[in-house]
């Protein structure tokens, strides 16, 4: 065993082609881990003090442990740190629902190695193993061989961008103090509501849109929607005094009278959420709160609750209200491990993938039934805002689920204006969640009479540019920085920067030392 260890060690899968990437996949953790593993190991197979099933299994549960922490950065791209450990660990009761997601997306050769591993430890019954082995081998390429052929049916299920549909790409103002209502899914990139079919928008409007977040992670991203703060430094919410008194919530309550409301499927007892969104909001119903009111009709799961909890949540606010309403409506179903509601819905216990897209579609049936309820229940024009805190990956560019990756499956999310009583929608041609509550505001003071300057921050005029830093959730495995008609990504691990277009196709490597230390240098210098 000792020889398997140090073989997987030193060789992890393709990490092995580049030393840079290998020194960086090779931190405190893993090596440490390595060490000790390797010591228990050989003094458990050869102390006789303890059971024989004793020693096999601490050395069992030291293999697993051991392909566990490979397995989660050959999934997910990064490196194991200590901090990512005790996030895990205080935070397991949520967690613990996608390790199918995780040993789903294991290699073949994560399997064969575990197998080996296994063997090893067991091989004093050669036949039954030889035969266990064969047949979970067979089991698992068929699993990935439906993975793939699942995939990538469904990934050519998109819509057809319709050039009769009348996008407006650019909006002067919002008159009359409408209600506004900020419906925020949870881990759906652009691409992927693409593929899905509202009654009220034709979604192929946001085909040649590009809205980034700065970070693909939920409470960040949530906390920048409201503040136009990224905070990239930080893996939690950092409280200040500009984030408290100049969010959006505050200042549409105190300069235009709104109330304000957030009614959030997830729970704020995370990341510390508790410790800002109810100083901001004047009332906050997250999932604790609606399971104890809505529990006996809405299941829940490991990281939210089934979406159409939202619609009698909506019914205790709207009706009498003389004020406009600020509502932000956060949803959960299609977070990891992607809660389906009905039992035999097609995909509910089949790849990632098709459990996703079925949560997808359900989802939008919640959506759709959001507008309903506006559309039947206020009198006073409603603006819906529909977009998402980050998107999702599926293996592109080798990632998985979110948080490790800059490309634009987990950071390009949809975004777009719904008037609900006239039925105009708007799409900007380009904006950032950063900018978001600058032009919210921007639009109602324009209508207000109280500026006509032109803001660079305001992405719904002709003149803006993007220009914004993003950045991994608790690693530095990449950087970003997208700046005019130009995105740049920044692999840690490898040295390596990419130049690119929006759509990120036209890919080049900056191979200019002089260039690319002065890109890196900015993409430093923006985020602090």
């Amino acid at each position: 065993m000792t020889f398997l260890y140090l073989f997987l060690y030193f060789l992890q899968g393709p990490i092995l082609f580049s030393l840079g990437v290998w020194i960086y996949f090779h931190g405190l953790l893993l090596s440490t881990l390595t060490i000790i593993t390797i010591m228990l190991d050989f003094y458990f197979n050869h102390n006789h003090t303890f059971h024989n099933l004793t020693n096999t299994s601490i050395r069992l549960f030291l293999w697993i442990l051991f392909l566990i922490v490979l397995g989660y950065q050959e999934v997910y791209q990064t490196e194991v740190t200590f901090e990512i450990v005790f996030y895990f660990l205080s935070h397991i009761s949520l967690l613990y629902a996608d390790i199918f997601n995780f040993l789903y997306q294991w290699q073949l050769w994560q399997w064969f190695a575990f197998a080996i591993g296994f063997y090893f430890l067991f091989c004093h019954n050669h036949k039954r193993l030889k035969i266990i082995l064969i047949v979970g081998l067979l089991f698992v390429v068929g699993l990935r061989y439906d993975s793939e052929s699942k995939k990538n049916l469904i990934q050519t299920n998109e819509n057809i961008f319709n050039p009769h549909t009348k996008i407006q790409n650019y909006l002067e103002s919002i008159p009359g103090r409408p209600n506004l209502v900020l419906v925020l899914l949870e881990g759906v990139g652009r691409k992927h509501l693409l593929k899905t079919n509202s009654k009220y928008i034709n979604f192929s409007v946001l085909q040649n849109s590009h809205f980034w977040i700065p970070m693909p992670h939920t409470s960040k991203s949530i906390f920048t929607w409201l503040t136009g703060e990224p905070q990239l430094t930080t893996t939690r919410i950092t409280v200040n005094d500009s984030a408290l008194h100049l969010n959006l919530p505050k200042q549409l309550q105190n300069s235009y009278g709104y109330q304000t409301f957030m009614i959030y499927t997830q729970s704020i007892y995370f990341e510390g959420m508790d410790l800002f969104f109810p100083k901001i909001f004047q009332s906050v119903w997250d999932k604790s709160y609606l399971e104890q009111r809505y529990g006996k009709l809405y299941p829940s799961f490991s990281w939210g609750m089934d979406d159409k909890v939202v619609l009698p949540a909506l019914k205790q606010i709207v009706g009498s209200e003389k004020n406009p309403l600020f509502v932000l409506i956060g949803l959960s179903q299609t977070h990891s491990p992607y809660f389906v509601s009905k039992e035999d819905s097609r995909g509910q216990w089949n790849s990632p993938i098709l459990r996703y897209q079925t949560s997808l579609d359900e989802e939008i049936c919640v959506f759709d039934a959001i507008i309903s309820f506006w559309k039947e229940n206020s009198s006073r024009e409603t603006v819906l805002i529909l977009s998402a805190d980050h998107g999702e990956s599926f293996g592109e560019e080798g990632a998985h689920a979110h948080n490790y990756s800059l490309y634009n499956q987990e950071t390009d999310v949809p975004f777009l204006l719904y008037f609900i009583k006239s039925g105009k929608v708007y799409v900007p041609n380009v904006g950032s969640s950063v900018d978001f509550k600058t032009t919210i505001l921007k639009l109602l003071e324009t209508h207000e009479g109280k500026t006509n300057i032109i803001s660079e921050n305001h992405f719904f005029q002709p003149n803006y540019q993007p220009n914004l830093f993003l950045k991994t959730w608790n690693s530095e495995i990449q950087k970003s920085w997208i700046f005019k008609v130009k995105k740049y990504i920044y692999h840690s691990d490898r040295d390596h920067l990419l130049q690119m277009d929006w759509s990120e196709k036209q890919r080049v490597i900056v191979t200019d030392p002089k260039l690319k230390r002065n890109i890196i240098e900015q993409m430093y210098s923006g985020m602090r």
